[in-house]
């Protein structure tokens, strides 16, 4: 893969009321340099992906507390005309320190979305900030469809928030 291809955010993260939003020129987005894989982002616009078969978009938020539970949600949606998401599980990473947690999510069959056609998903992807590892208190998440190699596009990132989770 040519690394002038890939899109290198800002990892700039925005306080929210307890968290973080973090928009898609904030994520490393792997073709996003490439016009006819990406709509690249500018400040706090979505990206939207014009067509690849290996969909991988990461990122990190280095402003979360230590010892502290969050939820991390990825606010999505398909464009009218999406292709390629039929059958097509999306796999959804968190991690910090040693730990990590993938949850996989068909959007087009498992995802409910809200009057505007969002995806706010997956439920219950959480993690504990700075408990062992190396990677300090930093949070790391992603998006990834790279098994398949089937070609989709259609899907727009508006933002990743990540909240401290409420236990009880």
């Amino acid at each position: 893969m040519d690394s002038n291809s890939h899109y290198e955010g800002n990892h700039i993260s925005y306080k929210i009321e307890n968290g973080f939003e973090i928009y898609p020129s904030g994520l490393n987005i792997i073709w996003g340099q490439d016009a006819r894989y990406w709509k690249l982002p500018q400040g706090k616009e979505p990206a939207e992906l014009v067509q690849v078969s290996w969909l991988e978009v990461t990122g990190y938020c280095d402003q979360v507390e230590p010892n502290v539970t969050y939820d991390v949600k990825f606010q999505l949606k398909l464009t009218p005309d999406a292709f390629g998401w039929n059958d097509l599980p999306i796999y959804f990473m968190v991690k910090s320190g040693s730990g990590s947690l993938w949850k996989k999510l068909n959007l087009t069959k498992d995802a409910p979305t809200n009057s505007d056609g969002i995806y706010v998903v997956p439920n219950n992807l959480t993690v504990t900030v700075g408990k062992g590892g190396n990677d300090g208190n930093n949070l790391y998440f992603g998006l990834y469809e790279v098994w398949s190699g089937k070609w989709k596009g259609g899907l727009v990132i508006q933002k990743v928030i990540i909240t401290k989770s409420v236990e009880g």
